[in-house]
């Protein structure tokens, strides 16, 4: 039951399986010991602990105080699908994570039982943690998506089988292995099992990380950040790439499939608090902005796409606005999430269709009525984004 806690929620014994089927040699079996000196093809274990998200560093926290449990979950990762080597990919300016897992590394050097442990460290900016990217970052070369299929676990790091999980997903291995399935079962609810890091911020009365059962509400988790300190109009969830809800949705669960019904995902797990007097067409211009800077620009849906919308956005709250609009917007989301090449531009969608879904009236006021709903927007553009194509 233990599914990725990167923000895909892919189950973690899948990508086991399929990492160990890649790796056997012609005529082996399932039965046969993989990765042993002489038989099957070399495999390697990514845990990746990268944090893309600037505003959820979950990774970086769960090292600092507990790198024991990824090294652990590491080295459990390993055995079962027979690699002898294996990354811990980091941020670079995750200085007392690296120093945290360096030393957990030296206490753990005896139990590893000869597995190689490797500290990479990736190129900052947002798309140094996305899966396929960080593999080119490890072949040194620029952090950049690639197709898929093949995936990693059966070409990945130098077109070798390779695991790649997120810190966290590893770090519960250890619980399991020493407690047995059934105890991590008890939390959680059905179709997302344990528990999981989330990082609060935003209009909160403490900002932090939390560790909270999934099914917990999000109005339960704002509440264990000690409640927020103005009304809210808003709770962004899922990290820059992830969806607004109103205010009114605390009673949606942090659930893999829940989330992903209320259009949003779990992403980054931010969960970030918005107060009231913010005007949501102008929050969904700066996160399209942000991920417009962010993209590594390889697929045009993404590179062209995050732009167009960011500059049609500013359009609208600039005063430029025209209600024909609102059906282009919500074609370039169909094609960010058609078409583009990794989970960045995928999940990027959810913005534009829950903010549109959401707040009607913020972009009703801004496009027919030709003001601000909280008087905060300041004109950014003199005039309309326009393309060749549009309706």
């Amino acid at each position: 039951g233990l599914r990725g806690r990167g923000g895909a929620g892919f189950p973690l014994a899948t990508k086991m399986r399929a990492v160990r089927s890649a790796a056997r040699g012609p005529g082996e079996t399932a039965d046969t010991n993989v990765g042993s000196d002489d038989q099957g093809v070399e495999t390697y274990v990514i845990a990746n602990a990268y944090d893309a998200d600037p505003g959820s560093p979950l990774s970086r926290t769960l090292l600092e105080r507990r790198p024991e449990l990824v090294i652990d979950g590491v080295a459990i990762a390993a055995r079962a699908v027979g690699a002898h080597r294996a990354y811990l990919y980091l941020h670079p300016e995750a200085d007392r994570a690296r120093s945290s897992a360096e030393s957990a590394l030296s206490r753990r050097a005896d139990a590893l039982d000869g597995l190689t442990v490797e500290i990479a460290l990736g190129p900052g900016g947002f798309m140094g943690g996305e899966e396929s990217a960080l593999l080119a970052v490890l072949e040194s070369r620029r952090a950049m998506a690639r197709q898929r299929p093949p995936w990693p676990a059966e070409q990945g790091l130098q077109l070798r089988p390779t695991l790649i999980s997120c810190a966290e997903t590893l770090a519960s291995l250890p619980r399991i292995v020493r407690d047995g399935p059934e105890a991590f079962r008890v939390a959680g609810t059905a179709g997302s099992r344990g528990t999981k890091l989330v990082s609060v911020t935003g209009a909160v009365a403490r900002p932090a990380v939390y560790e909270v059962p999934f099914g917990t509400t999000l109005g339960e988790i704002l509440d264990l950040a000690g409640g927020t300190t103005a009304p809210l109009k808003g709770i962004h969830v899922g990290g820059p790439t992830g969806g607004i809800l109103n205010a009114t949705r605390t009673g949606v669960r942090l659930d893999y499939e829940e989330l992903k019904a209320v259009g949003t995902h779990l992403g980054s797990a931010q969960v970030r608090a918005i107060p009231d007097g913010t005007c949501i067409v102008n929050e969904a211009a700066k996160l399209f902005a942000y991920l417009a800077r962010e993209s590594c620009a390889i697929c045009v849906p993404c590179r062209v796409g995050t732009k167009r919308v960011g500059g049609i956005l500013e359009g609208i709250y600039s005063g430029l606005g025209r209600e024909d609009d609102l059906p282009w917007l919500d074609e370039l989301a169909a094609h960010l999430h058609d078409f583009s090449l990794c989970g960045f531009g995928i999940t990027s969608a959810s913005i534009l269709r829950t903010t549109m879904r959401e707040f009607p009236d913020d972009y009703r006021a801004h496009i027919v009525e030709r003001r601000c709903p909280t008087g905060t927007c300041t004109p950014a553009r003199a005039r309309r984004y326009e393309t060749m194509v549009q309706p």
